[in-house]
């Protein structure tokens, strides 16, 4: 009887790295900012993501790169929160 390789167990030895890029995401250093990001894309992550650009003091940031949350706010029944950076303070994610 013959084996033959399984893509799957050649993927799962792969490093995390090579298998996917790190995902990213739209933050903002404040609330009011994050809530007008939210609307022009429709509160759609994806095309928050491609409009972050042009709103200052929003960026893409890795998913790894923020950390628990510091604080949570309530906005027409979506919960907000504020997680924490590395580098100090914190930054609004979408819901």
């Amino acid at each position: 009887m013959r084996f033959l390789p399984c893509p799957l167990l050649l993927l799962a030895a792969l490093p995390a790295a090579a298998q996917a890029p790190a995902a990213t995401v739209p933050v903002c250093e404040s609330l009011v900012a994050l809530r007008q990001l939210a609307a022009s894309a429709g509160e759609d992550r994806t095309r928050a993501a491609a409009l972050v650009a042009g709103r200052p003091g929003c960026r893409l940031v890795p998913r790894e790169g923020i950390g628990a949350v510091e604080h949570r706010a309530m906005v027409g029944g979506a919960p907000y929160e504020c997680l924490a950076q590395p580098s100090g303070g914190c930054v609004w994610v979408m819901p």
